[in-house]
């Protein structure tokens, strides 16, 4: 006997297994032979960054191990930092009284870095800006108008720029966002071989007639960097702080020169608010245990006088009228609208229904008069006490009541 082989079809799942295997396989050559390109996407700011405008230069500052603690208040001019430290005023200082203007300067002789935003303009007529540390510094904050500014003026004279050290005007063309050719400075730094560059972006300048040494950075429009030698410390007064922020502070070496300000010093104190706080921040910072207590104090007070309402309110009926009261007011209805004979209707319908009599006449004249024997009333006496009108005559009507009541007893 012979046997003959059939071949077996290839069922469809085998077919499919096959060409998924040999796509993934095409697949995996074709990723091991490709160019791989790497490609930087721009997110944008996080919101962090975009509410703190110099996250940056805080997060730069941390890397050279400097320590940036940000303050807003007047809390720390009160209880200044030791000497060893950086204070940066970011804020107007019109409101400091002179003790707290004195006491930055005597912090600063004493061996202090303090870093000064120049905010308050020269007013001539006032011989003074309102910022008692410039004044007594002798700097002076000037603006260029529009015309000037047009004109590409530069402002200079022997007297001002006689302390100069080191300052060479740049001509860069063409730099952006980071600045223009009139805006650029390049300084150099003490104990650096190599001049910096940087974009004070501004048309506001500086002017200084003391006598102390003093280094300048100067662009087009005048002096926007002055750093003073102040007894055993230093001040440092800027124009803007526009190169610290999140967006400039990486443009030529504007990190570089923040860097240089404070890194022979382990922390530097951001003030950028020294305005009068409110009354109620003043009052919840000098004695706010004592809010604390008045608050207690008053929240017993309103416990307890809710308590005392609520008993009060559950013990107690609720008030009614008493029944003469309701008598009272319906018989002064009934006087004042003249129907006084009806208040007598009641005791003489009273006093005739126990005479038992049918109604008649003749009947009701023997009763009454078999009553004026009883009582010994005349029998006209009867008849108006039990049919006459009295009107409004209070007195017959309490003669009539009388007269009824006695002979009550005889019916």
């Amino acid at each position: 006997m012979e046997w003959e082989t059939v071949p077996k079809p290839v069922s469809s799942g085998t077919f499919v297994w096959v060409a998924f295997s040999l796509i993934v396989a095409a697949g995996s050559v074709a990723l091991y032979f490709a160019e791989w390109v790497e490609e930087t996407i721009d997110d944008g700011y996080t919101a962090e960054a975009l509410r703190y405008p110099y996250l940056a230069a805080e997060q730069f500052l941390e890397k050279f191990s400097v320590e940036v603690r940000a303050r807003d208040g007047l809390e720390l001019l009160d209880d200044l930092p030791p000497e060893e430290h950086t204070l940066l005023i970011a804020s107007s200082r019109r409101s400091l009284s002179a003790r707290r203007s004195d006491a930055l300067l005597e912090w600063a002789r004493g061996g202090g870095r303090l870093i000064l935003l120049a905010s308050e303009l020269w007013e001539d007529s006032l011989a003074g800006s309102g910022d008692r540390l410039l004044d007594d510094l002798g700097i002076r904050l000037f603006e260029l108008n529009d015309e000037e500014m047009d004109e590409g003026q530069t402002i200079g004279d022997d007297e001002v720029t006689r302390n100069i050290t080191e300052i060479v005007l740049d001509t860069l063309d063409g730099v952006g966002l980071c600045g223009t050719s009139g805006s650029m400075s390049q300084v150099n730094l003490r104990g650096q071989e190599q001049d910096i560059t940087v974009s004070f972006n501004n048309r506001r300048f500086l002017s200084y007639d003391g006598d102390l040494e003093v280094s300048y950075a100067i662009n087009a429009a005048g002096p926007q960097f002055l750093y003073l030698a102040v007894g055993e410390g230093e001040v440092v007064v800027t124009t803007t702080l526009n190169l610290w922020r999140n967006r400039v502070i990486g443009c030529f070496d504007h990190a570089h020169l923040l860097r240089w300000l404070v890194e022979d010093r382990p922390i530097l104190w951001w003030l950028y608010n020294t305005e009068m706080p409110p009354l109620y921040r003043l009052i919840w910072q000098r004695w706010s245990i004592i809010v604390m207590l008045s608050l207690l104090l008053v929240a017993l007070w309103v416990w307890r006088s809710g308590y005392r309402i609520t008993e009060k309110s559950v013990e107690q009926e609720p008030l009614r009228r008493e029944l003469m009261e309701h008598v009272d007011g319906v018989a002064r209805f009934l006087w004042q609208q003249g129907e006084a004979d009806s208040l007598l209707k009641a005791i003489r319908r009273s006093v005739l229904g126990s005479l038992h009599g049918d109604g008649a006449e003749a009947e009701v004249e023997k009763l009454l008069s078999g009553l004026s024997a009883r009582s010994g009333v005349s029998l006209e006496r009867i008849r108006w006490a039990l049919f006459a009108k009295v009107g409004k005559d209070t007195s017959s009507i309490l003669a009539v009541v009388r007269q009824l009541q006695m002979l009550r007893p005889h019916l």
